[in-house]
């Protein structure tokens, strides 16, 4: 049996109409002054205010900033960390996706540093700045009002690097969430183009950490079972946008998609993609999993045919046959999802790039993030251009 660590986790209330416990839950703490931090978007749906009265009721003062962008930029995170301690807030509210609950998660952190940071890069694990003993000095709830990013469960925030145009991970386990409201309603009527892209976040995290070098026996269960539930339930809430069973099917395994099972090593290439090419988060994932399985054909051959069993594709018991054929499946769904490979994507931006261009361009952004140290083989040792380099071609040559 492989050995375990069970991090850190968020008290998390799960169920239909959860986000209106807000501000109870807040006034129970002691919060006097709570920063809700949004975007544009959400709070244009109307989903913020119902949630803010219930903090007014409970005569928290609130303070809403709405600047949140996609990819959070360093700056942002910055700029929310000098709201909160301008406003003097005690608690700090996200409700969105997973920009603004990494944005809130960073900034309540960024807070309390003893000095104001320049550069968020120093405090990623390639810096020398983050340190355990880095806390947070105000409570935080997180609502997520997407199912996928799985952001609210934990203690790592996903930074753009405006300097460098990289996006990596600002980790530490004093980001975890006090409280995470969990409420499928606030999903319901999602278009199916942004419902597909949140979930193959889902089974990206769910596959990625199975096959991944920390899967273990405490998670593999719950990850299987998420895989399956996507599997099932995606094309039925794309189709359906306000089928409410398949919005909490989907809330479920979102939340649990990323349950102590370590590091989801295809993001590293993800977030590369999403760096430099601007392709929506969760249609990157779907571009690097088929791929991700082939890598790990034989190295993850077991969890593979467990995969196959949920996904309903036929075994052969040759590990590198079964590889391709769970990758086929998955490539061919993502499909049917409306999403596309990697050239028809740029195809469609208008963008040429040929193969050679691509793989330079990748592999320095691939490897400033430490999850491409969680693939097995190793691409991050010796000679790593030549194995970066063919995980980016596999990609690539995708149709």
């Amino acid at each position: 049996m492989r050995p375990y660590e069970k991090i850190k986790s968020p008290h998390i209330v799960f169920g239909n109409g959860s986000s209106l416990e807000s501000g109870a839950r807040l006034a129970a703490w002691g919060v006097k002054r709570c920063l809700v931090v949004t975007d544009k978007g959400v709070r244009q749906l109307g989903l913020v205010d119902p949630i803010v009265d219930t903090l007014k009721q409970a005569e928290i003062t609130c303070y809403i900033y709405d600047e949140v962008q996609p990819d959070p930029p360093d700056t942002t995170c910055i700029v929310c960390a000098d709201l909160i301690q301008q406003y003097h807030c005690d608690g700090v509210l996200a409700i969105g996706g997973g920009s603004s609950i990494d944005t809130a998660k960073a900034a309540a952190l960024i807070a309390n540093f003893p000095e104001r940071p320049t550069d968020l890069y120093a405090y990623s694990v390639h810096g020398d700045k983050m340190s355990p003993q880095l806390t947070r000095s105000v409570k935080f709830v997180a609502i997520p009002t997407t199912s996928g990013t799985g952001a609210e469960t934990t203690g790592s925030a996903v930074i753009s690097d405006t300097k460098r145009s990289v996006k990596y991970s600002f980790l530490n386990e004093n980001e975890v969430a006090d409280l995470c409201l969990i409420d499928p309603l606030l999903t319901v009527g999602m278009p199916a183009g942004p419902t597909a892209n949140c979930g193959w976040d889902i089974l990206a995290h769910s596959i990625e950490c199975l096959v991944g070098t920390m899967s273990n026996e405490y998670t593999a269960n719950t990850l299987l079972d998420c895989v399956q539930r996507t599997w099932q339930w995606l094309p039925i809430a794309m189709k359906e946008p306000h089928n409410i069973e398949a919005r909490e099917q989907l809330s479920w395994s979102s939340h649990n998609a990323l349950a102590n099972a370590g590091v989801p090593n295809g993001h590293a290439v993800a977030h590369a993609l999403g760096s430099l090419y601007h392709i929506v988060h969760g249609h990157a994932c779907a571009m690097v999993l088929p791929t991700v399985i082939r890598h790990f054909s034989e190295s993850s051959a077991d969890m593979i045919q467990e995969i196959a069993k949920r996904i309903n594709v036929p075994i052969t018991g040759n590990a590198v046959q079964d590889g391709n054929r769970v990758a086929d499946t998955i490539l061919d769904f993502y499909k049917r999802c409306g999403l596309t490979t990697f050239q028809k994507t740029l195809e469609q931006k208008g963008v040429q790039e040929t193969k050679e261009a691509f793989v330079e361009k990748m592999i320095p952004a691939i490897m400033v993030d430490y999850k491409v140290e969680q693939w097995l083989p190793p691409i991050h040792t010796g000679d790593y251009r030549t194995k970066v380099g063919r995980i980016c071609e596999m990609i690539y040559e995708e149709v």
